[in-house]
């Protein structure tokens, strides 16, 4: 027992040396070392780096290590006082010269951090090359408190993660200003490696000739993504303001996976991106394509982007899938934004369809509890579903989606399309649609009976006709509230085109008024709520004041109940 006791000791003393050791890099003879190679190549896990020289070390780390920067000299570093300046590492724009390369070759998970550090001007455009951080093998990367811009790759303008057993993790960094000839202009991620970005974190200004301005992901890389809090002091936040051919934000193939969440401060932000491809699919702000490829989003905004082609905000296609909603507690953000936002994304082209999104080839997308505001393109200013892709939109506010000028009116707000043999279809369910002035609210071509259409417990209040069917009508609509009723056809059940008396349509407050009809109207049997309401609220609140007509359940987005306390913002 005593042994034992004196081997834990010592094991202890052992591992509080370790974790204590460190090793100065800087220009003082106060300094262990000058230049961060030899320090590395040391025992001590702890490297402090001054910032009074430019380091251009460039070698491969193969083991832990904790490179902190930020120290004034080596006097303050030895005291642990950061500065105001970070340390700079610079690839001194070399041919094929990346500035750090992370690739651990151990039995166990290394992890490297690098902290308080600019890292710039690296430039490796050769295959698969990376221009500021590339990391691969058994690493655990941590990027913290960092910038890294001005770096050129092939494959990661800015950081390439590779490898089933790399994991990335940024915390409160920058990457901006990067370029990739490639992909991935901001951030390349591939073959089954992790990347995780906090809410701290931007990824903006990035550039690839290719897709993914941003973010690129490919062959089942894993992605979760918090990135949009405002920090104090920055101009840009989430990503945003990238730029690639296809996937402007973020373009994820091949079995990948994106997880994007808003924090307990801000939602997540996609942001001000473009895609500038002309012939095809675009994707200004999310393109998603390929089997088992799927992105998932909660409590997530997606605003501005620009597309030249189709998919100003969003494209799913080839059998991948996408899901966006509120989190199931909602949100308490400051101001009026709601907790999950489709809104302002542009199609440039005046043949170019979805201003909100474009979904194609097998694609499976469900939308919930989302604001779907102000996107715009002259054909179709919502929704494109094609080529057996299937949406499902529940519990959104579908509202003052137009033509690219704001003053002209688009021919339809959604549109679904037709090959032969191929079914699409589109579950519209607890909705409520104002003010977008189209054309038609619901175009389906549906030349060979393929196409299918099902409304349900929805207010539909704005104008132009609701139907507009080429080809046979497979639609069902029932228990909504619509403008209009004569362009409707298929299975018709219980319509109302009596005023759904919104408490305050002139403000843009669309909830039902104890005096309208909307309020338990409707059952919750033929398509069943997967959700609560835009205000994350239990659907079938039973209003005793008010005679049930079918059912328990409210009509369009919102559930009537009295003195509710908001969860999204909307007072």
């Amino acid at each position: 027992m005593h042994k034992f006791k004196f081997f834990s000791l010592f094991l202890l003393m052992m591992i509080n040396n370790l974790v204590n050791a460190f090793v100065t890099v800087g220009v003082g003879p106060e300094c262990t070392y000058n230049n961060l190679f030899d320090a590395y190549q040391s025992n001590d896990l702890d490297i402090r780096v001054t910032s009074e020289q430019v380091h251009t070390n460039n070698f491969v780390i193969e083991k832990f290590k904790f490179f902190k920067g930020g120290y004034d000299n080596c006097l303050t570093a030895q005291a642990d006082i950061v500065g105001s300046q970070k340390s700079k590492w610079s690839g001194l724009n070399a041919l094929n010269n990346t500035v750090i390369e992370i690739n651990v070759d151990l039995v166990i998970l290394a992890t490297v951090i690098i902290e308080n550090f600019e890292i710039y001007d690296g430039n490796n455009t050769s295959a698969s090359g990376a221009g500021g951080i590339k990391v691969s093998g058994n690493s655990n990367v941590i990027i913290r408190n960092s910038t890294i811009y001005n770096n050129n790759g092939n494959e990661g303008g800015g950081l390439h993660v590779f490898g089933e057993e790399a994991i990335l993790s940024l915390e409160n960094t920058e990457v901006y200003d990067n370029e990739a000839s490639g992909y991935g202009g901001g951030i390349y991620c591939s073959n089954g490696a992790h990347l995780n970005i906090d809410a701290k974190s931007t990824v903006n200004n990035n550039d690839a000739t290719f897709n993914g301005g941003g973010l690129f992901g490919g062959n089942g890389c894993d992605i979760t993504n918090f990135s949009g809090e405002v920090v104090d002091g920055r101009v840009y936040f989430g990503v945003a303001y990238n730029e690639a051919n296809k996937g402007g934000g973020i373009y994820i193939q091949s079995g990948s996976e994106i997880n994007i969440e808003g924090g307990d401060v801000a939602p997540a932000q996609i942001f001000a991106n473009s895609a500038f491809e002309n012939n095809e699919l675009g994707g200004g702000g999310l393109y998603v394509t390929g089997e088992n490829t799927s992105a998932n989003l909660i409590n997530t905004r997606i605003f501005g982007n620009g597309s030249d082609n189709h998919g100003a905000a969003m494209v799913v296609t080839d059998q991948a899938s996408l899901v966006m909603s509120q989190a199931i507690t909602g949100c308490q953000y400051s101001g009026l934004e709601p907790c999950s936002q489709i809104k302002a994304n542009n199609v440039q082209f005046i043949s170019a369809e979805g201003g909100a999104g474009y979904f194609s080839d097998g694609a499976s997308v469900s939308i919930s509890q989302t604001d779907i505001n102000r996107n715009r393109s002259i054909l179709v200013s919502g929704f494109v579903v094609n080529d057996s892709a299937s949406l499902r939109l529940e519990g959104n506010l579908i509202r003052n989606n137009t033509s690219i000028s704001s003053q002209g009116t688009a021919a339809a707000l959604f549109y679904i399309g037709n090959v032969i043999g191929q079914t699409s279809q589109v579950d519209f369910i607890y909705n409520t649609v104002v003010n977008n002035k189209p054309e038609h609210i619901f175009t389906v071509n549906n030349i060979n009976g393929s196409q299918s259409l099902n409304v349900f417990n929805s207010i539909i209040w704005d104008t132009g006709q609701i139907y507009n069917f080429n080809g046979p009508t497979l639609a069902q609509i029932d228990c909504s509230i619509v403008h209009e009723s004569t362009s409707l056809s298929g299975n018709i059940g219980a319509i109302l085109t009596n005023d759904p008396l919104f408490i305050n349509a002139a403000m843009e407050d669309y909830r039902p008024s104890l005096a309208s009809d909307a309020i338990d109207f409707c059952n919750d049997t033929a398509f069943p709520a997967g959700f609560s309401d835009f205000n994350n609220v239990l659907r079938g609140f039973d209003m005793p004041s008010v005679n049930n007509a079918f059912g328990t359940f409210d009509a369009g987005a919102y559930e009537y109940v009295p003195a509710i306390i908001f969860r999204n913002g909307f007072e």
